[in-house]
């Protein structure tokens, strides 16, 4: 792979963000697909203009609605296996958000999100996407934030609902597969005022049993999904130069999370790693295997079936719901509410107006068990010093409950004007942000009884984050002077945020999910992690356990770029950016000094090639871009464990109540550097191949130093310090859970050679492969190897003539058994643990338009 890093580096230079792109690339605009007389041509429309994606400067992916259908894309995390460079992570921390990655641009805990995500134009959480009546997806890589409405260090993801039309029309769907699935799909869209008014409204329910089978007596399957959403959408169009379009949706979502299964234990034990070794030998039995011994490297190894598990859905043997009935379910549930309003006005034929206004508002409880232990049962007597057998029982392991509520709105305003050689937008962003997160969070290993009253770790967060920017690009066509084909793009924003926070950490044994630390909380605490209600260590003192804080965040962001359409399908470019993210509070925190950390930055350089024409008479498309991003101010989490008495000896234990902090610092530089292809081939007019490839290496530079105390056997203390230069060095390290090799390939045949008389009939098949990743113990990930998968769509359009369409289809064909995403928590707990992706899927699709 060399090769490609000489390419990545050396063909240098970098593209293109692009002024007249990126407008021509705004949220709001619909992309269309039209048939040249051979590959379709993907068209980025707006108001005010309507562009080819090969005349567009920047590296996008584009997934119209029939793309999504025929690859089989229903779930959010389907997209990854579609749009090259792009991984889509499950949460161990929050299940109904999954979180995407675009060029090695992971979101750490409690910090905001590398790529951000819209609808309609609208900035929002992951948590209330759905994937129907699309007009399309996109992937847009790179930093993005000029012209649209928050900063993103890794680029944004664009979705756009189906635009009311002023015709009568309507579509029914039901899809059926193994493990129980049902979906039902209704899409209905009325003329309400002849070419003034339209209304269109669509909604979606899903049942499915899970995919990982609960051999836990009268539990749920995990992975089991219980989801109802809706969305109705009114466009007012009074005249021909002004447009009001408002978009309501809902979304219910009542899900047993995705598991994460024990994957690994060190062989050296302690009490924790006792039981995680047992916790890995009888998952091993659960899957028909028999766990691996790894000397080298000092673990036992999950072998097996990962798709048999246990796990106490209810929490019926271990805390009953008469005790903790807030703490019941193991599941991820979610309500999410939105409203999304654009409004443009053409001032005149080159001048308009547009205001993007949106609100959401989302409240989900989640609950995930990070280790895999729950619902196992395991035998304490020996990791106690008693004979065997003589305490056993269950445990819940890292279990915690998690409650989220989110109130955010956004405006947009933007100055739109395109001249004769010069286009032009500026406008004015605003978001606030409110959001409480509370958290409950046990360990019980044994029976309740074992413990007697078990209290609950408690936390409670509310934040407020305040965003406020102007920005400003234009984009200057040289041909009026003589430079033909060749435009310059330029384009500045300033954003200030204001993140502050009030946090409270203690425990009880209250079985309240909303609560604060007061003297009516019964048997309450306020420490941390390592103390118990008897003999408590306070951390602040016996009634204070609240922290607060805030902090303003600036930043200067840009785009430049220079490109040159050489001929008429051929555009070359080539751009930098700044991206900017800002820093967020530490939650769990007791440390004022650790309260908030600071930002984040990337300058990336990024240089494509679009081309598009014909070999002979085969028409084709490909489209390059090599990329390298210089980050500054590393977010990146730490995990320290702290003397509750900073004054204490910590080599006494008598002398030093522990606590431990989860943390994000800022740390150092790093390097990532890559290259992205996509392209299309029609050998024959009825077979179309599709394909996407990306190589991409990220790797730590000078200074960047995760802190450790100076002593790191020991917490630390005013005599073990925090060594912030002497910690672990990740300089030349490469990142963590970052693949460096993506590939997609998808191939269309239409059948024609059956009789149109029967159907219009279409096959379909996709493959998608990623290479392994590395893992990295002090960032907590876990290494996963490489897997590729198969799939493909049968389907039968306008049968014998009629309104309906039949299709069958199948996702991960060969059954592969693939990971996802690895936790590493080997050196703290004692386990690691994965998320595995889903098993072979097949089923049918029947749909009718009217």
């Amino acid at each position: 792979m060399k090769h490609i890093q000489i390419l990545t580096t050396a063909s240098a230079l970098a593209v293109a963000m692009s002024g007249s792109a990126a407008i021509a690339q705004d949220a709001g605009q619909t992309p269309t697909a039209v048939d040249s007389g051979g590959i379709q041509e993907i068209v980025v429309t707006a108001r005010r203009v309507e562009e080819n994606l090969q005349r567009v400067p920047v590296a996008v992916t584009v997934l119209p609605a029939e793309a999504l259908q025929r690859r089989n894309v229903t779930a959010t995390n389907d997209l990854q296996f579609s749009v090259p460079n792009l991984q889509i992570k499950p949460s161990n921390t929050f299940p109904s958000q999954p979180e995407f990655i675009i060029r090695g641009q992971r979101q750490v805990l409690n910090t905001d999100e590398n790529v951000v995500t819209y609808v309609n134009g609208v900035p929002q959480s992951t948590r209330g996407l759905t994937l129907y009546d699309l007009e399309s997806v996109q992937a847009l890589k790179g930093p993005q934030g000029t012209l649209f409405g928050r900063n993103s260090m890794g680029g944004a993801m664009l979705f756009t609902t189906s635009r009311p039309k002023f015709v009568p029309e309507a579509k029914f769907e039901v899809e059926v597969g193994n493990y129980g699935r049902v979906q039902g799909t209704v899409m209905g869209n009325v003329p309400l005022v002849d070419e003034k008014v339209a209304l269109r409204i669509a909604g979606r329910i899903e049942r499915q049993d899970g995919f990982f089978k609960n051999l836990s007596p009268g539990q749920k399957n995990l992975n089991d999904r219980r989801n109802e959403s809706g969305r109705a959408t009114l466009l007012v169009k009074p005249t021909d130069v002004f447009e009001n379009i408002t978009t309501i949706d809902y979304i219910h979502r009542d899900e047993v999370p995705t598991p994460s299964l024990i994957e690994a234990a060190p062989l050296a034990g302690n009490f924790f790693r006792g039981i995680t070794q047992q916790a890995v030998t009888q998952q091993s039995a659960l899957g028909g295997g028999t766990p691996l011994i790894d000397t080298a490297n000092g673990l036992l190894i999950r072998q097996g079936n990962p798709f048999r598990s246990v796990a106490n859905t209810h929490f019926g043997d271990v805390l009953t719901k008469a005790v903790y009935p807030a703490l019941s379910h193991f599941a991820a549930r979610s309500n999410v509410y939105g409203l999304a309003n654009t409004t443009s006005f053409d001032v005149s034929d080159s001048i308009t107006l547009k205001n993007i206004f949106g609100y959401r508002y989302e409240r989900a409880y989640d609950h995930q068990d990070p280790s895999g232990l729950s619902g196992m049962t395991f035998d304490v007597g020996p990791l106690l010093g008693a004979p065997a057998g003589v305490i056993s029982g269950q445990a819940t392991n890292n279990d915690t409950y998690y409650f989220n509520k989110y109130r955010y709105f956004s405006d947009e305003f933007q100055l739109i004007a395109k001249m004769e050689n010069f286009d032009f937008i500026a406008g004015a962003f605003y978001s606030h942000r409110k959001h409480l997160l509370s958290v409950n969070s046990t360990f019980v290993v044994g029976p309740a009884s074992f413990y007697g009253p078990r209290p609950v770790r408690h936390q409670q967060l509310d934040d407020t984050g305040k965003s406020a920017a102007v920005f400003a690009q234009g984009t200057y066509d040289f041909s009026g002077i003589g430079l033909e084909g060749v435009r310059l793009t330029a384009g500045l924003r300033y954003t200030r945020e204001k993140k502050s926070y009030i946090t409270e950490n203690f425990f009880s044994t209250s079985n309240n999910q909303l609560q604060k630390f007061g003297p009516s909380i019964p048997q309450s605490s306020c420490n941390e992690l390592n103390s118990t209600l008897g003999n408590a260590v306070a951390v602040n003192n016996g009634t204070r356990c609240d922290l607060s804080s805030h902090r303003t965040y600036k930043a200067l962001t840009w785009t430049g770029s220079l490109e040159y359409q050489a001929a008429r399908d051929t555009l070359l470019y080539f751009a930098t950016r700044r991206g900017f993210k800002a820093g967020s509070p530490n939650p769990t925190t007791r440390l004022l000094e650790f309260g908030l950390f600071g930002a984040e930055k990337i300058t990336d350089f990024e240089l494509g090639l679009k081309r598009q024409g014909e070999l002979g008479s085969i028409p084709y498309r490909l489209n390059i871009a090599g990329f390298i991003g210089k980050y500054k101010d590393i977010q990146t989490q730490d995990i320290l464990q702290f003397c509750s008495n900073t004054a204490a000896n910590p080599a006494i234990p008598a002398a030093c109540g522990t606590f431990t902090d989860l943390l994000v610092l800022n740390v150092g530089k790093a390097t990532i550097k890559g290259v992205e292809v996509e392209g299309t081939i029609k050998p024959f007019p009825q077979l179309q191949l599709d394909f996407g490839y990306s190589y991409q290496v990220g790797r730590y530079g000078k200074g960047s130093v995760v802190p450790q105390p100076t002593n790191p056997a020991l917490p630390v203390a005013n005599s073990n310090p925090i060594n912030f230069a002497g910690g672990v060095n990740l300089q030349g390290v490469e990142f963590a859970g970052v693949p460096r090799t993506n590939l997609t390939a998808s191939a269309t045949l239409n059948a024609d050679f059956i009789p149109e008389s029967f159907a219009k009939t279409q096959l379909s098949a996709n493959y998608y492969y990623r290479s392994k990743t590395k893992g990295l113990a002090v960032q907590g990930i876990y290494q996963t190897p490489s897997f590729g998968t198969f799939g493909a769509r049968l389907s039968f359009n306008e049968l014998f003539g009629s309104d309906f369409s039949l299709a069958v289809w199948s996702s991960n064909i060969t059954n592969k058994r693939y990971k996802l995403f690895c936790s590493n928590n080997l050196n703290s707990i004692g386990y690691a643990a994965c998320k595995w992706g889903d098993p072979r899927t097949y089923g049918m699709t029947v749909s009718v338009k009217f």
